[in-house]
């Protein structure tokens, strides 16, 4: 959500009582700090995840257009219900839905929003997609779309008011793309390849990781390898600079570890991203250059959250490809703290023990979703180093961003902004509580058996009292299980897996959780996996 679209849209800028927070009433320990609104508490996180995916299932309404308001809005009308005045954002929302999915699939088997999220994904092969053919971006996923729009070609530049300042002019322009939103969206692509075996998918998450090969240029401070705005079709350059490389470095990653595609180009593309992130914004702090509906930035100081944050977390999931994945992950933690963390009219920065997190410096509103985000990324560092203090900041701040989801699964922006975005709100909500049930096992509900995490795609799960059966793409995977029963066997393919005192090699290891169990399982042999309690 932006901070000048409170012209546009229906929003109740209004803060809430002091006891309350978004309509709920706040619950607090004995401490005084927040603890979920939902009972029983231990499934406050899946139950807001619950509550979202149904909303948007069975309660988003058909447009004129003959469209559910997420094909061709970014956001509705809090008066009517139907979609908002605003530029649409579709390659953000769906490459977040996308991941929450498939993480909320492997948790708890359930399909509905695998499918709902696949035609989200056809939809914008189908409508959204630059042409094939003699184009310098060539098949690859526009941003944006003027609201309401029926087919994607970039945003319009849409003129708003906002104070003293009179049309300023946002969106990215028609024939606009911005690169790494390819990246993240190609990386989608490629997961529901993994996922269905669709080869549509692969197709499009090779066109993307192409153009990105073909279209890396040298960086500089204030020049990023990609631009953040370019001319699909001429490659010409709208606007230069997005700190954003780890969403393109990504999906090189999965394109080299699935043996897919040009893999000395991905290489060298990927090493030379790499290289400029860890040497510019991984140094200078210049978190610049990611949301789609702001106007066009000359110098790179519209700093934001989602770009170091997620770089973090990658930095944690990958630390063995940085020697100094401590110190800069700290680094990027401390930075969104000091720069975001902060108080501002009508919402301070530390709410009944909570740090709340603004989106970026246009746009310093508490949202739920960059908390959440913020809290997961806590929740990793916590995993990886055993800060007992970053747990502690991380469970309270996830707790606080599930506030802003509402008894029927709307969830709101924030407790000011009360507006419904289906990025801020679901795409780039729901992944974050799924990411930090699995680094730490004690946040997902207790006496119930989950998958909390995989290294691949899990492409098929299949929950049974003392049994969970599952099958990752790669056969070369690692995972985290919170299971009501103690493990008696646990396969891969044929091959019996044995206990282990650690996971430096092929094998598993058992922790108690209270009643429960925390079961790690790494196998290299096999992705059929067969988890059994005798």
């Amino acid at each position: 959500m932006r901070w000048f679209s409170v012209s546009v849209l229906a929003i109740c800028a209004c803060v809430s009582r002091a006891d309350e927070l978004n309509g709920h009433r706040v619950e607090l320990d004995s401490s005084g700090k927040i603890v979920p609104w939902v009972q029983p508490a231990d499934r406050a996180y899946e139950e807001v995840i619950q509550r979202a995916w149904k909303f948007l299932r069975e309660d988003v309404k058909v447009e004129d257009n003959g469209l559910k308001s997420y094909f061709s809005y970014c956001c509705l009308d809090l008066k009517t219900m139907h979609g908002g005045a605003w530029p649409h954002n579709p390659a953000c929302v769906y490459s977040g839905l996308a991941e929450s999915a498939i993480l909320w699939y492997a948790y708890s088997g359930d399909t509905k929003p695998i499918e709902l999220v696949k035609t989200l994904l056809d939809y914008q092969l189908a409508h959204g997609t630059t042409p094939n053919n003699g184009w310098q971006w060539a098949g690859v996923p526009y941003a944006s779309s003027d609201h309401g729009a029926k087919e994607y070609r970039g945003a319009n530049e849409f003129q708003y008011q906002h104070g003293a300042t009179d049309h300023l002019a946002t969106g990215d322009g028609y024939g606009v793309i911005e690169p790494d939103k390819v990246g993240e969206l190609g990386l989608a692509y490629l997961h529901f390849y993994e996922l269905t075996g669709e080869t549509r998918y692969r197709d499009a998450a090779l066109a993307c990781a192409n153009a990105l090969a073909a279209n890396i240029r040298e960086g500089t401070w204030n020049q990023s390898p990609w631009p953040f705005r370019v001319w699909a079709e001429t490659g010409r350059v709208r606007e230069e600079y997005s700190s954003n490389a780890i969403g393109p470095v990504t999906l090189f990653d999965e394109m080299l570890r699935t043996k897919l595609g040009d893999a000395g180009a991905y290489r060298k593309a990927r090493e030379q991203a790499w290289a400029w992130m860890m040497k510019f914004p991984v140094s200078n702090n210049l978190w610049s250059g990611y949301f789609e509906d702001v106007f066009m930035q000359h110098y790179p100081n519209n700093l934001n959250q989602y770009s170091p944050m997620e770089t973090a977390k990658y930095l944690l999931a990958h630390p063995e490809l940085d020697p100094e994945w401590r110190a800069h992950a700290a680094s990027l933690i401390a930075f969104v703290e000091r720069t975001f963390v902060i108080d501002i009219p009508e919402e301070p920065a530390v709410q009944w023990g909570a740090n709340a997190v603004s989106e970026q410096i246009l746009d310093v509103n508490k949202m739920g979703s960059h908390t959440s985000r913020y809290a997961s990324a806590l929740a990793l560092w916590s995993e990886r180093t055993g800060d007992a203090a970053a747990r502690e900041k991380a469970m309270r701040s996830l707790t606080w961003a599930s506030y802003m989801c509402r008894d029927n699964g709307f969830v709101h922006v924030g407790p000011v902004d009360q507006s419904l975005w289906f990025s801020d709100g679901y795409g780039d909500y729901i992944r974050h509580f799924l990411i930090a049930m699995a680094a730490i096992p004690e946040f997902a509900p207790k006496h119930a058996d989950h998958l909390l995490r995989s290294s691949s795609v899990v492409t098929t799960v299949a929950y049974k009292p003392g049994e969970l059966r599952y099958r990752t793409f790669h056969p070369d995977a690692a995972e985290v299980l919170r299971l009501t029963f103690r493990p008696a066997s646990i396969t891969a393919g044929t091959q019996a897996l044995s206990l282990r005192s650690n996971l430096d090699g092929e094998g598993f290891t058992v922790s108690p959780l209270g009643d429960d169990f925390v079961v790690r399982v790494r196998h290299s042999s096999s992705g059929e996996i067969r988890v059994a309690a005798q």
